[in-house]
């Protein structure tokens, strides 16, 4: 991969004459238009990325107040059924 950010630091380096510029002026403004694209599309998946990544925390933790809720309910249920069973079926030592 070259060492090289953006259009302008390449430019420079290839040290062009104005005849190539001017030759190349097409392709050298849609690489700028296109350079603008890319970093405003950066910044945006940047910015969605951080989103995500606190939505993600949020469903974590509600997953695992979730969990410590799933655990209490089974827990009252194994008691309930164990309660409901008839006295025949209970084998108590």
């Amino acid at each position: 991969m070259s060492d090289y950010k953006t259009v302008d630091e390449l430019l420079a380096f290839k040290n062009l004459t104005q005849e190539e510029l001017e030759l190349h002026r097409d392709l050298i403004e849609e690489c700028r238009h296109n350079e603008i694209k890319i970093t405003e599309y950066c910044a945006c998946t940047k910015e969605n990325i951080e989103r995500m990544a606190e939505i993600l925390d949020d469903v974590s933790g509600k997953m695992v107040a979730l969990s410590l809720a799933l655990q209490d309910i089974i827990g009252v249920a194994e008691d309930t059924s164990l309660r409901m069973l008839p006295e025949d079926k209970f084998f108590r030592e």
